[in-house]
């Protein structure tokens, strides 16, 4: 049986969870999942099965010991209604630090809203870049989005792991807020070798189709809900903002939660209705951040 929420965090990305006669399913859960297997009637999906996933975190061995039971491996690329083997079956979706790190966006929205119920939730807790390692990563670009959808990226590109990288600094997440720095003097997390670690990483992307780990996109909260609405417009993206959590203080991730519309409505219309949800939230951060000026005025 499902157990309510214990913490504001927890009540976020479970947002649109019935309390009971439920069926959800958290993407990446890892070791640390919202809801822990046994609390309720949860699958977990990853990009690859258990003795992978301990395989890759074998040098973190309290990690490796909490690990989920992966149910469905799934990259992340074409439908997921085809790896669980059904359509519709899921009253929310979470994914939690996850959406960075995969290569098409856009098609990873579209394979999760095949097996979400109309109505159903998809909620997401997602890094922002302002207060984590990718602090001196420039924000992702429409144009890059569109790009990783026409090519259906499987596996991070060559140019989003290379720019991974290079760029990440070596920073604990939210240490900004405890401490004054500079971030351009901030070491790169992979040392000086940077470069000639993702060259190599490069040939074997090139060579070999390897899969390399990378966050393949840098957002801010707004940042974000700008992609989402230029991705609606372009009729790339069919979900409903309903809920939206700006970074707090002392924190370095944001919370957003989609829903799959219940009813077809005409396409313009439902392009309208999108875009408003999203630029009510983006006049909300616009008026925190005036008022946050004044402040410190």
């Amino acid at each position: 049986m499902y157990h309510a929420p214990i913490s504001n965090r927890n009540r976020k990305m479970t947002l649109g969870l019935p309390l009971e006669n439920y069926r959800g399913l958290e993407i990446g859960a890892l070791n640390n999942p919202i809801i822990p297997a046994g609390q309720g009637k949860m699958d977990y999906v990853d990009y690859t099965d258990c003795t992978g996933l301990k395989e890759q975190h074998r040098a973190l061995p309290e990690r490796v010991a909490g690990i989920v039971d992966v149910d469905y491996v799934w990259t992340g690329s074409g439908s997921l209604a085809d790896v669980v083997g059904s359509r519709d079956v899921y009253d929310a979706i979470i994914a939690s630090h996850v959406i960075e790190h995969v290569p098409n966006t856009l098609g990873w929205f579209r394979g999760v809203m095949d097996v979400l119920k109309p109505g159903g939730y998809f909620n997401l807790a997602i890094p922002d870049c302002r207060y984590t390692f990718d602090i001196n990563c420039p924000v992702s670009t429409i144009g890059q989005m569109i790009e990783a959808d026409m090519c259906n990226y499987r596996y991070p590109s060559i140019r989003q792991m290379f720019d991974h990288c290079v760029a990440i600094a070596k920073i604990e997440p939210g240490e900004i807020w405890r401490t004054p720095i500079d971030k351009s003097k901030v070491e790169p997390y992979n040392g000086e070798y940077a470069l000639w670690l993702a060259e190599s990483q490069a040939k074997s992307i090139f060579e070999n189709g390897t899969y390399v780990d990378s966050h393949c996109w840098i957002y801010t909260p707004d940042s974000f809900l700008r992609l989402i609405r230029q991705a609606s417009l372009l009729g790339r993206f069919e979900y409903e903002l309903v809920n939206f959590h700006n970074t707090g203080q002392g924190e370095f991730e944001f919370f957003v939660s989609f829903m799959k519309p219940t009813e077809i409505i005409d396409a313009h219309d439902f392009k309208m209705r999108q875009c408003y949800a999203i630029d009510v939230r983006l006049n909300q951060l616009a008026e925190m951040r005036r008022l946050a000026k004044l402040a410190a005025e």
